[in-house]
């Protein structure tokens, strides 16, 4: 195929592509981002943008970290339609922590409460001594 036919060829539309443009345009538009502004924060020029948005080329994996890290974009939503709260992806990680800090305060309670029983035993044994 000749450079010339190349240029003409166009460029087909990936029905997931679409999806994913048409999502991230919604969010972009409802967080009152322009498309130089977004184009910016991935560093791109504003038409390899708006491919992206067009269905054109896809959204790349570290462009889409860059939107959630950068403007807290909702990736459950961008990429796959399903609307989660940024703060909900967290959650099971920092539930995690707040169990293994329950648990390490459990431990440090259960041994204060063996030295107080301790220290009461003995204090007992003292009182009937004298």
């Amino acid at each position: 195929m000749a450079k010339s036919d190349k240029r003409k060829e166009k460029k087909q539309k990936n029905p997931c592509n679409c999806g994913v443009g048409k999502r991230l345009r919604t969010i972009q538009i409802r967080n009152g981002h322009t498309v130089r502004y977004i184009a910016g924060i991935l560093n791109l020029e504003e038409d390899s943008y708006r491919r992206i948005e067009y269905g054109i080329n896809s959204l790349s994996a570290d462009k889409a970290n860059i939107l959630h890290r950068k403007l807290s974009y909702d990736l459950n939503y961008i990429i796959g339609g399903a609307s989660m709260p940024v703060e909900q992806e967290y959650v099971a990680d920092s539930d995690s922590r707040v169990i293994q800090m329950l648990a390490e305060v459990i431990h440090q309670l259960n041994a204060i409460e063996k030295k107080v029983e301790g220290s009461e035993s003995g204090d007992r044994q003292n009182d009937l001594r004298k």
